[in-house]
């Protein structure tokens, strides 16, 4: 179907819901609980892990359920709706501890686990039916290509503007402007949400309808039968065992990227706000890249080959070190020299990212082909479900 500019705007803005909760939980949650209120490092990646397994489960039951929903509010909005009041409120709550609270480490190990439970559970409430709309909006290859690079992109700028906008309160000695970045963290995945929805209301009538069921069908059997189609397809096999690898490095480099910046390089959190405009810099250009070449080169050779370079370069200022070759830790040099190595992995790494998503609807297409019916969210739940365990595991 074809999309006008203020549908696709505010479906891209929509990403920036998970874009935030991620941002922070993968890079400050852990610093924040380990450094400021002084919890356990065990206990806490303990918490961070369960906390996203736990809601790694959870993905495909949304999905399923979301692609099942027959209501005049469509299959998606309606759980997008119900999930933005309890995001704000469970985010905020993880900014209420005291530092005095490090006293009783099973409270405090507690309070982190099930208020980043409940958030995150909130924020897949919203994210699975979001991403499972944008399999459903494009038509062509290429219009897949770009819709997921519209909505990666999104993502990535409304991160990377949230960093830029948190960073100023972020304070590892103390805890007294954290409180702050709650606030400005609820307030704008609440409304970015609703503006997804309400922008992309019109698209309803035009969306697929899931068909009804024989009153004598069992529906569990039902279910059964139409997930099996996904289970079965070796395509989507292959690609959640590459992206075990690809999430699991993912999530081990992006949860010691903050703590590496500050306590291995000691750069100031003013320092590492330099760094956001070369993030900036790499999503721009990744956003213009990627349709291009998916027109000239298969989506899984730009994926492999971005990979390849991400790896180089995410080592290579370490390599350099040890031999002696890096400007003074700590130092405005420092910066520079880091920031070259930033744009290229940051280039590539949304590439890969921007590409992976892109080949997700060109798996819901197939199995539509096999079964009939248009299962976006279960599948798009599954490929959430298989990052998230892994980006988990690599933070634990």
């Amino acid at each position: 179907m074809k999309i006008n500019n203020i549908q696709k705007f505010s479906f891209g803005l929509g990403g920036g819901v998970n874009a935030i909760k991620t941002d922070f939980f993968v890079w400050y949650l852990g610093a924040y609980y380990l450094t400021v209120l002084g919890l356990n490092p065990l206990l806490t990646g303990l918490a961070l892990l369960m906390a996203l397994v736990i809601d790694a489960i959870s993905d495909p039951l949304i999905g399923t359920v979301s692609d099942r929903i027959r209501s005049k509010f469509g299959r998606r909005h309606l759980l997008m709706a119900f999930s933005l009041f309890p995001i704000s409120l469970s985010y905020l709550m993880l900014f209420l501890p005291d530092p005095e609270w490090a006293e009783n480490q099973f409270f405090l190990f507690a309070w982190l686990l099930v208020f980043a439970i409940i958030t995150r559970f909130s924020v897949t409430l919203f994210d699975i039916p979001h991403r499972a709309l944008a399999a459903e909006i494009p038509e062509s290859y290429e219009d897949k290509a770009n819709i997921m690079s519209l909505r990666e992109g999104f993502q990535s700028l409304i991160a990377l503007s949230h960093s830029f906008i948190i960073l100023p309160f972020i304070n590892l000695d103390g805890n007294d402007q954290w409180f702050n970045v709650g606030i400005i963290g609820s307030i704008i995945m609440f409304v970015l949400g609703l503006i997804s929805i309400i922008g992309t209301m019109s698209l309803i009538p035009q969306l697929y309808k899931w068909p009804e069921t024989e009153e004598n069908d069992n529906p569990f059997k039902e279910i059964q039968k139409q997930i099996s189609f996904v289970y079965k397809n070796k395509t989507i096999i292959l690609f959640l065992l590459g992206s075990i690898t690809i999430q699991l490095a993912w999530g081990l480099a992006n949860s010691l990227t903050f703590l590496t910046q500050t306590q291995f390089w000691g750069l100031t959190t003013l320092q590492i706000q330099e760094f956001i405009k070369i993030y900036f810099l790499s999503t721009i250009v990744s956003w213009f890249l990627v349709p291009k070449l998916v027109k000239n080169f298969e989506k899984r050779t730009i994926l492999l080959f971005s990979l390849v370079v991400i790896g180089i370069f995410q080592a290579t200022p370490f390599i350099l070190y040890k031999v002696g070759i890096v400007p003074e830790f700590g130092s405005n040099s420092l910066v520079y020299f880091l920031s070259v190595f930033i744009f290229i992995t940051g280039t590539f790494s949304i590439m890969s990212l921007m590409t992976r998503e892109s080949m997700v609807p060109d798996m819901i297409d197939q199995v539509h082909q096999e079964s009939n019916l248009r299962q976006d969210g279960t599948i798009s739940s599954l490929t959430s479900f298989c990052a998230k365990c892994m980006t988990g595991l690599g933070q634990f």
